[in-house]
């Protein structure tokens, strides 16, 4: 199916509670969904459309509309196509339903652009900060627009990372917060019953260093992939 029928088929099945937004005759198609009825056409585009969700990505749109927003980019992959499902969010009451109950690939992406971006995943099953360290603001989000690429907040003090407690009639067994194996430093406790490993609880991004934010506003498209790679060690 090309990208027209697409928008046809989800406008059918959804009816009013989504807009066609965008339709590329190729392979692309941008559909704006409101907050109330986003878990229902991930879960409509899933089941009657097998679609597949990649990852969710925030953005500050204050400037154009006065909003923030959140897209989904869902792969059609039996159609070889995509779609993007974007949802405008009042920053003055900034969430949208989590999609991490349904889907638990989505618990990384939604905890990120809550970073980032401050879009609250509202039921996720782990509302813990991934990116930001532990003494960063509550109120403080560097992709937002008028956040300045070179702007250092004050530390919040008495703020220690929250970590998960044991499953019943585990132990913890602590790994990190670096060792040589991993490029990126990483805490990593292990919940073990005897030899066997019964879940993890994982805290990353401590080489965290704002690359994302230089390369949206100080340095131009040239010279981002040279700083990538000094970071990266490519």
């Amino acid at each position: 199916m090309t990208a027209s029928t697409i928008a046809d088929q989800l406008s059918k099945g959804l009816n009013e509670k989504v807009h066609i937004e965008y339709v590329n005759g190729g392979d692309t198609l941008i559909v704006r969904v409101d907050g109330d009825h986003l878990v229902e056409a991930v879960q409509y585009l899933r089941n009657q459309m097998e679609a597949r969700f990649m990852y969710s990505v925030g953005m500050d749109t204050r400037k154009q509309n006065g909003c923030l927003a959140v897209n989904q980019v869902i792969g059609l992959d039996r159609d070889k196509s995509f779609l993007v499902l974007r949802t405008d969010v009042n920053p003055e009451h900034a969430e949208v339903p989590s999609l991490t109950p349904m889907i638990p690939g989505a618990n990384w992406h939604e905890r990120e652009v809550r970073d980032m971006i401050g879009i609250a995943p509202i039921g996720h099953p782990d509302p813990r900060r991934l990116v930001l360290p532990d003494d960063f603001p509550a109120d403080s989000h560097p992709l937002r627009r008028d956040f300045k690429f070179d702007e250092h907040p004050p530390q919040v003090n008495g703020n220690p990372p929250l970590l998960r407690k044991p499953p019943k009639g585990a132990r913890t067994v602590p790994i990190g917060p670096f060792y040589p194996t991993l490029e990126e430093p990483v805490f990593i406790n292990l919940f073990v019953e005897g030899e066997h490993i019964v879940d993890v609880d994982y805290r990353g991004f401590y080489g965290h260093r704002g690359v994302e934010k230089l390369g949206d506003s100080d340095l131009t498209y040239q010279q981002v992939p040279f700083l990538a790679e000094r970071i990266c060690g490519i």
